[in-house]
């Protein structure tokens, strides 16, 4: 990951996470469904931290900096487990849940995220959408 133009830095303490959502979610039907085990799932209702925010059960595979600080190894590990497992995600979408690729991270104004064109080709094949989270936070 390079910090490309002049000034610009890579984001930091990244995660990429496989998420699947929806308002009537059981953790328990996807985790079986998909054969893996989430690194973190809730059933749908009122987030006691964000009362008026989404109210829909989420299941997500997440890639941290427990796994490795590298984040083009952690959307690798995610990208595997998902292709693993993508005709159970094309049967997920199909039944209206939200499934997604979302890359969290610490960047600043000038931040910039490099995925090589063979990580797109890879995203794209799964047909879900890429969320991009940076939190601009001083750090």
């Amino acid at each position: 990951m390079s910090t490309g133009s002049a000034g610009a830095y890579p984001w930091v303490l990244t995660d990429v996470s496989l998420v699947v959502k929806k308002h009537d979610l059981d953790p328990d039907v996807i985790t079986e469904r998909l054969g893996l085990h989430p690194s973190e799932a809730w059933a749908p209702g009122v987030d006691r931290w964000n009362p008026g925010g989404d109210t829909d059960g989420v299941w997500l595979l997440q890639h941290d900096e427990h796994v490795a600080r590298d984040f083009s190894v952690q959307l690798d590990a995610t990208l595997r487990a998902a292709e693993g497992c993508a005709p159970v995600l094309d049967a997920l979408k199909a039944e209206g849940y939200k499934v997604m690729l979302a890359v969290y991270g610490f960047t600043d104004h000038d931040g910039q995220l490099s995925f090589s064109a063979d990580d797109m080709a890879r995203i794209a094949r799964l047909k879900i959408p890429l969320r991009l989270v940076p939190n601009l936070n001083a750090r």
